[in-house]
């Protein structure tokens, strides 16, 4: 599943919202493999109006470095719908959605600016689309370029101004044989992975009455002000994830790591790790998270390696940085399901001036190490620091930063036709990096891996990689 850059803004492009989002009503988008054609488009409102004094939303630092940033999703559903049945299925959707929205309102609100979101319940955009073609040719294998006409299309590739970008975007796909694929894109300026599976799972929950207004869990605060966590600053663009300026071509790669590959080198890892007696390692056991990644920054070390003797460039040293949720590590620990981007990076460092082996063992514990320190805590002036760190080593390539959705309910979002049979990003228009996510079992994790084209070709003949991950293997829905 290697697919450039190129096509995917060139398919993007061509479903870009404008102000009047009714554009798309009974437009088709076509390729040589897929039919999708949009039916209709509206705006879901939040079912009751948001009280005066939410109306604005503050944003937090974390918040600024993403607001111009969107995360997309498809999840697959293998119930038999027949196209009598989409329109109530539909209709559930919009009516719970409203309802989901009454609790998350920043999402159907417009950023103001770079400090904080109207909450005026201007909406989210729902679009319905039929698909002329069999789900097979989208899922054997997965191709990021179909995928990606399920999905809503991202309005940080519009023209609009920023205060007039939807914050969240669904599109309702239903398959000539029955099957249904809901896309949704999110605004990452109001949150990360915990929050918008949460919502996901929240806005499921509801279109099947397993909760309503009067459960605690709607009645807990979900939106909370983050800005004393993370203080917002003044001159927000500088601390923004930069685009690539690169005329070099990206590409993406989907690796699945099976379950009982992943538990045997865990299990060896560990015995490793409690070998070591000059170090309390053993109090952190490898987790499936950490003995994918160690594979995964591996095999990037090793191309990183390559880069400095064929460039002879001053690369010194090799790090990774990935994302640790906060939410459970707040005293007291925060409502699991609010919204916001309520994370820190931490980073584990490999040194690049020496030929030494790169043992999945050594990498786990400085995964582990990272960890612990990532606890520590930063105020803002050594956290703005510590970022500027993480885009000056970006853009030279001596990083490779990772996130993971790992534990979160991705495959707990029902809405009464049964739980995904699998789930995908959309294309990130970001190079070196990596998402990893667990597999419907539970069990293996799956990684998007993006790079630049000549570094992918090498990363995917890695050892590690090539012992422990398959290459983008089909996906088989049961009729």
């Amino acid at each position: 599943m290697a697919v450039t850059l190129k096509n995917i803004f060139r398919i993007t492009a061509s479903k870009l919202i404008t102000n009047n989002v009714q554009i798309f009503s009974k437009r088709s988008i076509k390729s040589a493999t897929s039919d999708v054609q949009v039916i209709s488009t509206e705006r879901v409102k939040p079912s009751l109006p948001t009280r005066k004094h939410l109306r604005t939303y503050k944003l937090s630092l974390i918040d600024q470095m993403n607001y111009d940033l969107y995360i997309p999703l498809v999840f697959f559903y293998s119930a038999s719908c027949k196209h009598q049945d989409f329109r109530k299925k539909s209709d559930l959707l919009k009516q719970s959605l409203a309802t989901t929205l009454t609790h998350y309102y920043p999402f159907a609100g417009r950023f103001i600016d770079g400090f904080s979101v109207d909450c005026n319940d201007h909406g989210a955009a729902f679009i319905e689309a039929n698909v002329g073609c069999d789900i097979s040719k989208f899922l054997q294998p997965p191709d990021m370029e179909l995928l990606q006409q399920l999905i809503p299309p991202s309005p940080q590739l519009s023209n609009l101004e920023i205060s007039e970008r939807e914050l969240l975007a669904v599109q309702v796909n239903l398959f000539n044989s029955g099957e249904m694929a809901i896309g949704v894109c999110f605004s990452h300026g109001v949150a990360d992975g915990s929050a918008i599976f949460n919502f996901m799972k929240t806005w499921g929950e509801i279109a099947r009455g397993v909760i309503n207004d009067n459960d605690n869990i709607c009645n807990n605060n979900i939106v909370l002000d983050c800005t004393s966590l993370f203080p917002p600053v003044k001159f927000p663009q500088q601390y923004q994830i930069p685009s690539p300026q690169s005329s070099r071509k990206i590409v993406f790669k989907r690796l699945l790591f099976e379950g009982k590959k992943i538990a045997t080198l865990k299990e060896k890892v560990n015995k490793e790790l409690m070998a070591d007696n000059n170090s309390d390692d053993y109090v952190l056991q490898a987790t499936r998270f950490g003995v994918v990644s160690a594979l995964i920054w591996g095999a990037s070390i090793a191309v990183a390696r390559e880069r400095k003797r064929t460039t002879d460039n001053m690369l010194y040293s090799h790090s990774m940085y990935y994302t640790m949720n906060l939410r459970n590590k707040m005293n007291p620990p925060m409502f699991p399901r609010c919204m916001g981007n309520i994370f820190r990076l931490v980073r584990a460092e490999w040194s690049l001036a020496e030929d030494d082996a790169i043992e999945v063992t050594n990498l786990v514990r400085e995964v582990v190490k990272a960890k612990r320190m990532g606890r520590d805590v930063m105020n803002n002036d050594e956290y703005l620091d510590f970022i500027k760190d993480l885009y000056e080593a970006w853009e030279d390539s001596r990083s490779f930063p990772l996130t993971s959705v790992v534990g979160l309910p991705c495959y707990e979002v029902d809405f009464g036709w049964g739980k995904p049979v699998w789930f995908s990003l959309g294309p990130i228009l970001l190079p070196d990096i990596a998402i990893l996510s667990s597999t419907s079992d539970g069990e293996g994790i799956e990684a998007l891996v993006v790079m630049f084209k000549e570094d992918m070709e090498k990363f995917e003949q890695e050892t590690s990689i090539m012992a422990y991950a398959s290459a983008n293997p089909s996906i088989f829905i049961r009729k």
